[in-house]
């Protein structure tokens, strides 16, 4: 068993005559054992850069002071291990170069677990180009509220097969707090996010599954999106069995970005995404909609800024079965009290009030804008079933933004009483190499 870096610095002063402190061997089942000193940034790194395939980093409990992101690539079998997310914590609120807390890349069968990551100059975990990534019980985040000047993600694996996130949680970030981007295969889980423009985010992401979550007070609760000018396409996405609720927070993120497109109080969001089920959800108190089922030209109507040319994206939602789920009390305040006229929910808001629709009550739980491709009809977009009392309105949003006189914006759900295929669970056997 190797000694752990602080070990290594005490024989070391040994050898060189200098005063040194007893020191414990390593832990079992830790090949490094870091502890807080005086210099984390190069105990950490180093021992990183010298943990062969098939090892494990552990940290000691207390608070690492950290001002370069810690990197490592290219290895299997990795393990990074701290001893609990509270007790646990890489500080990188002096970070003076990079935008990234930890930085891992092309690493295969990865598990991080029982740390915490806080104030990163940029995103607080990234794993990119890597297959089979697992990460538990992480807290990662800022300490600062609803602040543009947060890192963009707090757990942020993209471009990646195979990715489990469970049981952690996320908060204060000025785009989504769980990411999950150009992805195939993952599982978001038993996490709790607060704070986030975005809580929760599948984007451009393949056969995935979000379900057992928490989403509270951030601008948006569950979004399920597929962008123009990625490098992947999308498609199959379970979100079901979460909690989605309050989800009040002016929205904060960079302008242009697109979940800057978020409108404050959003339940749960579906923009230009197929094959998409929902099912089973608690989704209450969110002031804006429980729901939103959008496509790419709504986006246009708002900011007709947002997104570059791509001639294979397809702009449509399509395929998106929401049954079974729970709303109560969405919508009693949409686009917030009108200070920040750029919501999109303020906008379309307007809209309907120059059309002559009274809303005064606010607006209905489930919003569909009403697009689809030409030749498709209103089921092949979008089934509802079964979700209680929950109002619904077809905005007809291109219509109304250039004042079509046929603009027929209604609440009327029979044309969605259909089904779709269900979206099957995520097989995650591949995730037996971090069976606890």
């Amino acid at each position: 068993m190797r000694l752990g870096w602080n070990c290594f610095t005490a024989a070391l002063g040994l050898a060189l005559g200098l005063a040194t402190t007893a020191c414990d061997s390593t832990p079992e089942g830790c090949d490094y054992y870091v502890e807080p000193g005086e210099d984390d940034q190069t105990a950490i790194q180093t021992a990183f850069i010298d943990a062969m395939d098939g090892e494990t980093v552990c940290l000691a409990e207390g608070e690492y002071t950290l001002t370069d992101p810690i990197e490592i690539s290219n290895r299997t079998d990795f393990t990074l291990r701290g001893e609990g997310m509270e007790a646990t914590t890489l500080n990188f609120a002096g970070q003076t170069a990079g935008g990234t807390g930890i930085d891992m890349m092309n690493m295969t069968n990865v598990l991080i677990e029982d740390l915490g990551v806080i104030d990163a100059a940029g995103n607080g975990i990234r794993i990119q180009g890597s297959e089979g990534i697992v990460i538990r019980r992480v807290r990662a985040g800022w300490t600062t509220e609803s602040s543009m000047e947060n890192g963009k993600y707090a757990i942020y694996p993209v471009t990646s097969t195979n990715v489990l996130i469970e049981d952690s949680e996320a908060f204060n970030s000025a785009d989504a707090g769980f990411y999950m981007g150009q992805t195939e295969n993952c599982v978001m889980r038993n996490n709790l996010a607060y704070g986030n423009v975005a809580a929760y985010e599948v984007e451009n992401s393949t056969n995935c599954e979000v379900y057992g979550n928490v989403a509270e007070n951030n601008t948006g609760g569950i979004l399920v999106f597929e962008l123009p000018g990625l490098p992947a396409t999308g498609g199959g996405t379970w979100v079901h069995d979460n909690e989605v609720r309050n989800n009040n927070v002016d929205n904060f993120a960079e302008e242009g970005a697109i979940v800057a497109f978020v409108p404050r109080g959003t339940g749960i969001f579906v923009l230009a995404a197929n094959d998409v089920e929902i099912s089973d959800n608690t989704v209450t108190g969110n002031e804006g909609t429980g729901l939103a089922v959008v496509s790419w030209g709504t986006v246009q109507v708002v900011d007709d800024s947002l997104g570059g040319e791509d001639p294979d994206y397809d702009p449509w939602s399509e395929r998106v079965y929401v049954h079974d789920n729970t709303f109560e009390n969405n919508g009693a305040m949409p686009g917030g009290d009108g200070s920040n006229e750029a919501d999109p929910l303020w906008q379309i808001r307007a809209l309907l009030a120059g059309a002559g629709v009274d809303i005064a009550m606010g607006l209905e739980s489930i919003l569909w804008d009403g697009l689809m491709e030409e030749g498709a009809s209103e089921s092949d977009v979008l089934c509802i079933q079964d979700n209680g009392a929950a109002s619904f309105r077809d905005l007809d949003v291109v219509k109304l933004a250039t004042s079509d006189p046929t603009a027929d914006t209604n609440t009327d759900a029979s044309p969605h009483d259909c089904t779709h295929d269900g979206w099957g669970e995520v097989d995650l056997s591949w995730a037996a190499f971090a069976d606890e």
